[in-house]
C-alpha cells in the first residue's frame, strides 16, 4: 500500500546527483513503480525516458497534511519572510489540482528557492521511512542528500 501511494508522485532528480542512468540530474520525472522494498524507483520523464534510481536521489514537495506544522517549527529556524511563506501556499495550490504539469511547476518553483526548499522539500526515502516509522505521520521530515 505504502509504494502504491507513491507511484504517479512527481519527483525531480537530486541536481547534485553524480552518477545518472539517464542523465536527468534536475529533471522532473513521475514515479512510475517502486521496487527493492521502496529503495528503487522507476521514474518516466516527459520524453517517455525511464530510469532506475535510488529513492534517496529524489526530491518531492513533503505531504500537504504536513506544510502547517512544518512551517510551525521551521519559519524561525530558517528565518522565513511572510512572502516566502504564502509563496509555499501557492505553491501546494498548484500542488493540489493533481495534474503533473502543474505539480511540477510547484516543485520546480520549490527547488529556485533555497529557504524554501529547505522546508518543504524531502526525499522519496525519507517518505517511505516516514510512512513506515511512523504511520501516524507525526515525525517532521527534511531535505535528503
Amino acid at each position: 500500500m505504502i509504494m502504491e501511494n507513491l507511484e504517479g508522485t512527481v519527483v525531480m532528480v537530486h541536481p547534485g546527483l553524480t552518477t545518472d542512468p539517464v542523465n536527468m540530474q534536475g529533471h522532473m520525472g513521475t514515479i512510475t513503480h517502486l521496487v527493492g522494498e521502496g529503495r528503487l524507483a522507476y521514474v518516466r520523464f516527459k520524453d517517455n525516458v525511464i530510469g532506475l534510481y535510488n529513492t534517496d536521489a529524489l526530491l518531492m514537495l513533503i505531504p500537504p497534511d504536513m506544510v502547517v506544522d512544518k512551517l510551525r517549527g521551521d519559519i524561525e529556524l530558517f528565518e522565513m519572510d511572510a512572502a516566502e511563506v504564502v509563496d509555499i501556499f501557492e505553491m501546494y495550490q498548484l500542488h493540489a489540482t493533481g495534474i503533473p504539469e502543474v505539480q511540477r511547476e510547484a516543485l520546480d518553483w520549490a527547488m529556485t528557492h533555497d529557504r524554501i526548499s529547505k522546508v518543504i522539500v524531502f526525499t522519496v526515502d525519507e517518505r517511505i521511512g516516514f510512512i513506515v516509522d511512523r504511520p501516524d505521520q507525526q515525525q517532521k521530515p527534511g531535505r535528503g542528500l
